[in-house]
């Protein structure tokens, strides 16, 4: 009991640790998409919608994260002499209101980057065969309606990290909303690789990378979400102490991934249901750019605009008229467009 105690108690003080880092992270995302979408041109007003998505992010994961310190200083400092030690406070306090309230703050905050994943699936896929979306759209409202069971049950008495009260809604939550990010990564990854030929014909290779480089490809699909959440599910199943580590830090990508994404959005470097339309398509191109301040603007950078003489073909030659490249400025666009 002794050993399994102190693992319980090492997995726990490991993932907060982690999770403080990658808080971290999340708020330097967070402000430098703000920055971005805030000096966008006025007249594109989604830019709120995005500014305040990311903050409702910021402040759900902040409340996670607080709750689970505030619950370890409980733990670990002021009842460290309670019978049983540490592992035994925390199995008789895991229904305590500020546990619940951390748990409430990340299945909303998954719930938010879930609905996001949908939204890229169908932006990546609408323009081919929308219907592809229905299964995951159902997959969604079933992990939605588990994790809300979830987190009902997480405060009532005698509940148990790993088995829950009399119904045990944890693993259900947990098996859906994970394979449908799964789905979803799968989905987009495929459709970002079989468009990227097209691109990859048009653009040269250093403005191609932008869009279907490997980096892209992870973000835009959220994958290390999904492969976190695989081996979360794997350990909490079988019931090992190292699921606290994984549900700490793949609480925090619930916050981060989404967020990632909408940087690349603020930098003008996602993909648009324009984009995806035409290059499924093969026929025009059209890029849209998101205000980036001069500081950041140089050369031979992916953050720089794709101004026309600086878009060609892998000989790095002017884009003929007919490839329909444009270059309208963010006055005319929606940050829906992109998202």
């Amino acid at each position: 009991m002794g050993d399994q105690a102190f693992s319980l108690e090492r997995s726990w003080y490991i993932g907060n640790t982690i999770f403080a880092i990658l808080y971290g992270i999340e708020v330097c995302m967070c402000f430098l998409s703000a920055y971005f979408l805030w000096n966008a041109p006025k007249s594109d007003n989604n830019r709120y919608f995005y500014i305040a998505y990311s903050g409702t992010l910021l402040v759900l994961i902040t409340i996670a994260m607080s709750c689970n310190l505030w619950f370890g200083q409980s733990m670990w400092i002021e009842h460290r002499d309670v019978e049983g030690g540490p592992a035994a406070f925390f199995s008789e306090n895991i229904a305590a209101w500020y546990n619940t309230l951390g748990t409430a703050a990340d299945v909303t905050a998954n719930v938010l980057g879930d609905g996001l994943m949908l939204y890229r699936c169908y932006v990546f896929w609408s323009s081919s065969r929308v219907w592809i979306v229905v299964f995951p759209a159902l997959l969604f409202l079933a992990s939605t309606a588990m994790g809300i069971g979830a987190t009902i049950q997480s405060g009532l008495p005698g509940n148990n990290f790993f088995h829950g009260t009399t119904v045990n809604f944890n693993t259900p939550w947990l098996a859906l909303t994970i394979v449908f990010n799964i789905l979803t990564t799968s989905m987009i990854a495929f459709r970002l690789l079989s468009v990227s030929r097209s691109m990859r014909v048009v653009l040269d290779k250093q403005r191609a990378e932008v869009y279907t480089g490997v980096i892209a490809i992870l973000v835009e699909s959220a994958a290390p979400f999904t492969l976190l959440g695989i081996g979360y599910l794997i350990v909490y199943v079988r019931g090992d102490p190292e699921a606290l580590a994984f549900a700490d830090v793949w609480g925090s990508f619930v916050a981060l991934s989404p967020q990632a994404i909408i940087l690349r959005v603020a930098m003008g470097s996602a993909w648009s249901k324009k984009t995806v339309t035409q290059y499924g398509t093969n026929t025009a191109v059209v890029f849209t750019d998101s205000y980036i301040p001069d500081s950041f603007r140089s050369d031979g950078t992916t953050l720089q605009t794709f101004g026309k003489e600086s878009i060609g073909s892998r000989s790095g030659t002017a884009a003929a008229p007919a490839l329909g490249l444009t270059t309208s400025g963010r006055s005319n666009q929606n940050y829906e467009d992109d998202v």
